[in-house]
């Protein structure tokens, strides 16, 4: 469990590296090298007056059991806000070091991690039209790292759609509208981390869910080859939410 929630956390550490202003990032990578790396230390806990009192301030904003599993050892903060880790799904086809699941479209594979997450929305991400202007909401978030091991170049739309035990359908935002970074043109052998975030309708939490997920597009001579040769959409069942 721990290795899993601490590849997303890289995963998601990457993907804040090119996000946000100089100390939005700062902040941020500072704060999730220390839940993945480094012990507790008394020394690197002390900092300056001004330090503790921005610390104070932002727990502060806090609700009262703001945390998520591990007394909020996993969450982290980007641009949607600051995200409670609530479990992750396991399927059969997830490895057993760390939970990920690695879809092979004939050579473009891609590794994800579906998980069960709380989100206190940001400014920002409160005018995103698919939060319907709310400050929190309960979401399916999926982790994936994309690769392209082919010569040829593919283009990765971005687009899936996951189904609940609880009869929710969710889709992404693929193409050109998509936030998830992986989605892009991949020119030859390169990998790219990035995330999506579907936020959930109703009340009740799912335990278990299926992703259904289209191909990639081949590239030839700049145009569409359709998506033949990397294979048809995959189907993958996640049928445990894990929590410790």
């Amino acid at each position: 469990m721990k290795k899993a929630l601490g590849m997303m956390l890289l995963s998601c550490s990457l993907l804040l590296a090119g996000c946000g202003d100089g100390e939005t990032k700062k902040e941020t990578s500072e704060k999730t090298t220390a839940n993945v790396e480094k012990p507790k230390d008394e020394k690197a806990t002390q900092g300056t007056a001004e330090q503790e009192e921005t610390a104070n301030n932002e727990d502060a904003e806090m609700p009262e059991n703001a945390v998520g599993i591990h007394n909020g050892e996993y969450d982290i903060t980007n641009d949607a806000g600051y995200i409670k880790m609530l479990g992750m799904f396991s399927s059969d086809m997830s490895s057993k070091e760390d939970l990920t699941t690695t879809l092979d479209f004939n050579g473009f594979k891609i590794s994800l991690i579906p998980s069960l997450v709380d989100v206190e929305l940001s400014p920002e991400a409160q005018m995103d039209e698919k939060y319907k202007g709310k400050t929190n909401t309960k979401a399916i978030m999926i982790t994936m790292q994309a690769e392209n091991t082919l010569e040829d170049d593919v283009d990765y739309n971005g687009t899936f759609t996951v189904v609940t035990d609880t009869g929710e359908q969710l889709s992404s935002d693929g193409g050109i509208g998509s936030s998830n970074e992986a989605v892009q043109t991949y020119y030859g052998k390169v990998k790219q981390t990035g995330y999506d975030i579907l936020p959930l309708n109703g009340d009740k939490l799912p335990k278990s869910i299926k992703l259904i997920m289209s191909p990639p597009d081949k590239l030839v001579d700049g145009a569409y080859n359709g998506n033949e040769d990397l294979g048809g959409e995959k189907r993958i069942e996640f049928n445990e939410l894990v929590t410790e």
